[in-house]
């Protein structure tokens, strides 16, 4: 799939959807042709998850539609941010994904790359990065074949917040980062791993994130840290419904 190039720009692909059932069955459906073209072709395939409230549906669609169509033991699972919780708080990204899907689907342990983010904070993004480097030996990034973003209010993906230092971070694959507002530390994947991926696919629903999305896709001034999305070879594809972004 290509994106289109204005004026040397490549433009990100925007699909958007009557409700959001229809978006996030879409989305699940990109997501299953990804995967086994990837794992057809190279007998693996890196799937960055997003936590939040977002891609629960989306989960939930995989693990049951999708659960047979897929050979999961070559599926290799990652994550693009944590919050900084034991993996069986509520508020933990891994902890919403393995309930909604990969307790749910037949994938071995090894092939989840939790963020150890109960440890302390440098040393959990100290951690994953080792396990990154690990995983994509000899590469000087890694190249994720499938991303998953969300967006915040605010305009944040991942835990790329407005404001912070890992806005900024070139030299490092994982960041921790204390968002002031929330008083709390996240570990995220910084821009250079993220624009280093194949496909991400950003999703966004509802009538709250209407305002930042219009922002992020329309307004060239905003300097919001979702807008320094865009993959160096990689392909950019928006998941939304139509209360998130109006047809225009």
């Amino acid at each position: 799939m290509r994106r289109k190039i204005i004026n040397n720009i490549l433009k990100p692909e925007i699909n958007i959807f009557k409700t959001e059932n229809e978006m996030h069955i879409n989305a699940a459906e990109k997501i299953c042709s990804l995967i086994n073209a990837y794992t057809n072709k190279h007998n693996r395939c890196s799937f960055v998850l997003s936590g939040g409230d977002t891609p629960k549906k989306l989960y939930d669609i995989l693990s049951s539609d999708h659960k047979e169509k897929i050979e999961w033991n070559k599926v290799f699972f990652f994550w693009g941010d944590e919050r900084c919780v034991p993996p069986d708080n509520d508020e933990s990204n891994f902890k919403m994904a393995n309930n909604h899907l990969l307790s749910k689907i037949p994938v071995p342990e090894t092939n989840i790359f939790r963020i150890p983010a109960e440890k302390p904070h440098d040393e959990a993004a100290a951690k994953y990065e080792v396990a990154l480097k690990n995983f994509f030996e000899g590469e000087t990034l890694p190249t994720f074949d499938i991303m998953l973003l969300g967006i915040g209010s605010d305009g944040h993906t991942a835990s790329l917040f407005p404001g912070t230092d890992a806005l900024y971070i070139k030299d490092k694959w994982v960041h921790a980062v204390y968002i002031g507002k929330l008083k709390s530390w996240r570990i995220t994947l910084t821009f250079p791993v993220i624009n280093n991926s194949k496909n991400i696919l950003i999703i966004g629903e509802g009538k709250g994130k209407s305002k930042i999305i219009n922002k992020i896709l329309y307004d060239k001034t905003a300097n919001l840290p979702a807008q320094k999305v865009n993959p160096v070879n990689g392909n950019v594809i928006w998941y939304l419904d139509r209360e998130a972004l109006p047809f225009r």
